[in-house]
């Protein structure tokens, strides 16, 4: 009789135990595969034996006939509803929303209302058989570390308190909480009580919408009153939501987001990556990351911010972001309550600093762009050394990113957002120790390295809307061809001086078709150097139209005078009041400006914003990138005394 040691036998046992699980695993994705393909079969048959055909028929005003259609199908049509409700929350990827609009579309609210929760008291019911009888967990499809996370941070500890907070919440499906629910020792009678009322809100609010798309179709209901239901009912499930979580479960904790609206930001992403598809290179490297650090990525548009999202959702990152946003009125109180850090472009801002400090002492990381400013061409922009200054004083590791794309789907000079690929890629990870072993200078240069993309470097998507042109002409101030100034127009994918009549193309792949001037890059640079020409006799006098905004105060002291800039200085002169003030070249950072809108600089820690007259604010650009250009000379000046 062979005879086995102690270690051997604990070894044996944890390889048998092994096995089982993995065994156990295979069969549960079995199963769940077996059902979601039986849930699409369902929804196939519901669709086109029923849904498509009574909304045909409602289209057409034919109401008897629709209800006639009802009746035929009668008791299968209701299994179906119900059967897809169920099933939907035990695969958990196939959305439940789907099968709540549609039935509302197809039957009256209440009873639609009734197929719907009689298929959630089913589904959950199938989910605690399987959990506490066949010992499945859902490990391949639930949400169990987001539930965990919630879990950390509300203030109650009974399970069915804690979910029907998770069933209002928007981002955690209705068969992950029952998973949830149904490992946790609470009585059968109690765990589908709780799930048959805590989906009510969600499912109602589904149900109302699918109502009001069905009278729209009808041409019973004109579109106005559909957008007001619509809107009428996310806002209840909204109030709901904020009213339960904030005032009675969830604890605030320092330096950490509200986590109602947090959940409510990483659901506009989801929102937005339906239009935007998010490639990521390098999320995995991040995992290895605990607490705080701080990404540094290229800036080439305002959607930037999402791309930092998808590196690492979990992540709950703080983004550094333009003062000028947290003075929207609504989406600005969004943002603190997110925990966003304003910043004041382009002067100092220890308020900034220490927010960002406060941020990584919650163990939140945190996003900066470190150009400072959106990219009007495509290209990198100049990056201050204080950045590398900044990092080394915070002592956690660096991420630094290069984010492709965006520039195509949303640049600076247009507000229409093109259907693309966003590209985000992990270029790098210093870590603390290596931060102590580099001077800034040192620091500064590696990060001006691998933060230094251009968007024209490469040509792997195509882009196929009209209207890539439009607004073009507002950054690309001049004809490089006959250099006259402001005469550029723009129509659909072109752009034509109306002086020479020199005509620009924008193809599939953003780039032009003049061979002379390829790209949007090739031709700002030739401004470049067309204004390199005349720099040093540059002196622009602009009347302009002032809003001068205070820290913290939302109304503003209106202004009217003339902004002046040359190579020495830039001065502001009232014509009403007297004021004035200006800034030697060398002192002042850069000048921010807003396409065809407005330029701004601080002064006095208020802000103020010059609008130039109407129909000649295509000058923004040309103040911005005359300052950066007299900025950029002196900064070599400097360099080359050192």
């Amino acid at each position: 009789m062979i005879k086995y040691n102690t270690y051997q036998t604990q070894v044996f046992r944890a390889v048998f135990k092994m096995e089982k699980t993995k065994k156990r695993k295979i069969t549960e994705r079995i199963v769940i595969l077996c059902i979601a393909v039986f849930v699409l079969g369902l929804l196939i048959y519901f669709l086109s034996g029923i849904f498509f055909p009574f909304i045909k028929l409602e289209a057409k005003r034919d109401f008897d006939g629709a209800k006639q259609l009802l009746l035929e199908n009668g008791v299968i049509g209701f299994l179906t509803v119900s059967l897809i409700e169920a099933l939907q929350m035990v695969v958990i990827f196939i959305p439940a929303e789907f099968i709540q609009l549609t039935s509302g579309m197809s039957y009256p609210w209440w009873l639609a209302m009734l197929l719907c929760d009689t298929g959630v008291m089913l589904g959950c019911s199938i989910i605690y058989f399987l959990v506490n009888v066949f010992r499945f967990n859902g490990d391949i499809l639930n949400k169990e570390d987001k539930i965990k996370k919630y879990e950390h941070i509300a203030k109650t500890r009974n399970t069915i308190i804690f979910m029907y907070i998770l069933f209002i919440m928007p981002v955690i499906p209705f068969g992950a909480i029952c998973y949830y629910g149904s490992s946790k020792k609470i009585p059968y009678h109690k765990y589908l009580l709780t799930c048959a009322t805590g989906v009510i809100p969600s499912i109602a609010t589904s149900i109302l919408m699918g109502s009001a798309i069905k009278q729209f179709i009808a041409n019973s209901l004109p579109v106005w009153a559909l957008v007001l239901i619509i809107v009428f009912a996310a806002a209840i499930l909204f109030s709901l939501l904020v009213f339960v979580l904030k005032k009675f479960f969830f604890k605030s904790e320092e330096g950490s987001p509200d986590p109602v609206i947090l959940a409510l930001e990483k659901l506009a992403a989801k929102i937005l990556s339906l239009k935007i598809k998010h490639k990521i290179t390098g999320a995995e490297k991040l995992r290895e990351l605990n607490g705080a650090f701080i990404y540094l990525a290229e800036h080439r548009s305002v959607l930037d911010f999402t791309a930092i999202y998808h590196l690492g959702p979990e992540k709950n990152v703080a983004g550094v972001i333009n003062e000028h946003y947290f003075g929207i009125p609504v989406l600005g109180k969004i943002m603190r309550k997110c925990g966003h850090i304003s910043k004041k472009l382009f002067y100092p801002d220890m308020a900034c600093v220490k927010g960002i400090m406060r941020a990584v002492k919650a163990g939140r990381p945190v996003a900066i762009f470190p150009e400072a400013r959106l990219s009007t061409d495509g290209g990198p922009s100049y990056i201050d050394g204080s950045i590398a200054v900044l990092c080394k004083r915070l002592n956690v590791p660096v991420v630094l990113v290069e984010i492709r794309n965006n520039y195509f789907i949303s640049p600076k000079w247009r507000k229409k957002i093109f259907r693309g690929t966003c590209e985000a890629e992990v270029k790098r990870i210093i870590q603390p120790d290596e931060l102590k072993e580099m001077t800034a200078e040192e620091l500064t240069e590696i990060i001006r390295e691998n933060l230094s993309y251009n968007e024209f470097s490469r040509s792997e998507y195509t882009y196929r809307a009209g209207g890539k042109a439009k607004g073009l002409e507002n950054v690309l101030y001049m004809c490089p061809h006959c250099k006259s100034l402001y005469s550029n127009v723009s129509k659909g994918n072109t752009m034509t001086c109306t002086k020479c009549g020199k005509r620009y193309e924008i193809g599939r792949d953003y780039r032009f078709t003049d061979k002379e001037i390829p790209t949007i890059y090739d031709y700002y640079a030739r401004i470049k150097r067309i204004e390199a020409e005349t720099l040093h006799d540059i002196s622009l006098d602009i009347p302009v139209d002032v809003r001068i905004f205070k820290d913290g105060v939302k109304k503003y002291r209106a202004e009217k005078g003339v902004f002046h800039l040359d190579r020495e200085k830039v001065f502001f002169r009232s014509d009403i009041t007297g004021l004035y003030f200006e800034y030697e070249t060398k002192i002042l950072e850069g000048i921010a400006y807003s396409v065809n809108e407005e330029f701004e600089l601080y002064h006095n820690d208020e802000l103020y914003y010059f609008y130039p007259p109407k129909g000649e604010r295509i000058i923004c650009t040309r103040v911005a990138l005359l300052f950066e250009m007299l900025k950029g000379e002196l900064n070599n000046e400097k360099r080359k005394d050192v």
